[in-house]
């Protein structure tokens, strides 16, 4: 690959001087990492064995608890928004990275010299897996309306935050083993935020190097890239963490902070995901399914009967909820992806079924994390207006009890999900023009097969009929 000679294009956001200074500041990122930390270690000790009071509604405490309330009713979906906007910018400030950044560090320091990360490790399986088990824990466990388990969760992600990165090098957790890694570098790909090189002939005519040198990778500041990128050639956001590092070591000062429209046209494409990312988008559209219909009781109802049927009929009416998760994260999309493999390949003859889904996967994420927006919105603008309460009582008890008792009102939500569902509705539909496009640009020929049409139309359709669902309720 080629560098490229003509400069990438957008609105280069270290112009504005205060931009530019706080990029360049020694203590980016590390002071808002640091901060993060504080506030996820305050979150962790303040969830250690907090449990829903006795007959009070689950949903409601989940709610009026600090831990759970910020954890799932504010990051989460506003880590989500940030990464479909802006792409892995949540990276740049996330408090494991610092962890990370100081365990590598301190393996240094006594001796233990980290060793590279497996390829296998780094392809994404890993956390795929990860991803899969922490939502297969909030299905069977609900660990997103229980404060201590929550914090269990907050613990083992510091633990192998430390541990990963102890033992492997070059942000070993953030490109292996973080759970949310394939939920941002596939939702962020489009995203209008990105680290692009300027003029390719100063980057070809730089006899430093220092954006690439390995030796400058175990620097505080201003070192290369601790991705193992290549920054004069990055023409992808998918693994770009935006941390600024090589915006500090390029010595001619040609790498550049773009703020441009999303799914840039001068962005790589790939004609075939990877099979750690296949998984994911599949996983990710059963999951994003069921938490569409987690608003729209009927249709929930109709979307769980097996598993529930399942397990009244074994006699276990507990694993209720695991089955709930396995049915909607690998039952259903194996099913749904499978038959829609086959028919495209009866259609075309040819292509095999795993091909045709790594064809299909990246176009299809940009539908489904528009239905993940429409969720994350549903849940933010119903959540954050408990946030006064648990601010006042964090542990949530006598906030959930009033509210039982109707001794004190809840609050209503920001938006009605009437209005979510119409707001959903155009994030489904300009998703679904978006991913016909990146169908389009990724093919070798620049053409859209219409059969290829197909998978992305039904699953849009799928959501839509699900907000229909809403403004009907």
């Amino acid at each position: 690959m080629t560098i490229r000679r003509r400069p990438a294009r957008g609105f280069d956001l270290l112009r504005v001087t205060a931009v530019r200074r706080l990029v360049l500041w020694a203590g980016f990122p590390y002071v808002f990492q640091a901060v993060g930390l504080v506030a996820f270690l305050a979150l962790l000790v303040t969830g250690w064995n907090g449990h829903t009071p006795p007959g009070v509604n689950v949903k409601l405490f989940a709610k009026t608890n600090v831990v759970t309330l910020v954890v799932w009713g504010i990051w989460w979906p506003a880590m989500i928004w940030a990464a479909v906007l802006l792409g892995r910018v949540w990276c740049a400030v996330c408090p494991l990275e610092l962890v990370s950044n100081l365990s590598e560090r301190l393996g240094r320091a006594v001796g233990t010299r980290p060793r590279p990360l497996p390829r296998s490790v780094a392809a994404g399986g890993v956390m795929v897996a990860l991803y899969a088990t922490i939502q297969l824990l909030v299905a069977g466990a609900h660990i997103n309306r229980v404060p201590a388990y929550t914090a269990l969760l907050l613990l083992s992600l510091l633990g192998l935050a430390f541990v990963s990165a102890f033992v492997f090098k070059d942000r070993a957790f953030c490109r292996g083993f973080c759970p949310v890694g394939p939920l941002l570098a596939t939702y962020g790909r489009g995203g209008m935020l990105a680290v692009r090189a300027g003029s390719g002939d100063t980057c070809g005519a730089c006899t430093g190097k220092d954006c690439l040198l390995s030796c400058n990778r175990t620097r505080l500041d201003a070192r290369s890239c601790p991705s193992l990128l290549n920054p004069p050639r990055l023409d992808s956001s998918r693994d770009c963490l935006v941390c600024g590092q090589c915006i500090k070591a390029c010595a001619p000062d040609n790498m550049r902070l773009l703020l441009r429209r999303p799914f840039s046209r001068e962005d790589a494409r790939e004609p075939q995901a990877s099979w750690p990312t296949t998984l994911f988008v599949m996983l990710a559209s059963g999951f994003v399914t069921w938490e569409l219909l987690a608003e729209w009781p009927r249709g929930e109802e109709s979307y769980l009967a097996a598993p529930h049927w399942l397990a009244m009929r074994v006699g276990l009416p507990a694993l209720s909820g695991l089955l709930g998760g396995l049915w909607a994260l690998v039952v259903v999309p194996l099913v749904l992806w499978t038959g829609g493999a086959a028919a495209l390949r009866f259609a075309t003859g040819r292509a095999s079924i795993g091909s045709t889904w790594r064809r299909i996967a990246l176009p299809i994420a940009v539908v489904v994390s528009a239905g993940h927006l429409t969720k994350g919105l549903a849940k933010f603008t119903s959540w954050v207006v408990f946030l006064p309460q648990a601010l006042g009582d964090p542990a949530g008890g006598s906030t959930v009890l009033a509210m039982t008792a109707k001794t004190l009102p809840e609050p209503d939500a920001l938006l009605g999900l009437r209005s979510v569902a119409v707001v959903g509705a155009a994030l489904v539909l300009t998703g679904l023009g978006l991913a016909l496009r990146e169908a389009r640009l990724a093919d070798p020929r620049g053409r859209l097969d219409r059969r290829v049409m197909v998978p992305k139309l039904a699953l849009a359709s799928a959501f839509l009929g699900i907000l229909a669902g809403w403004a009907l309720a």
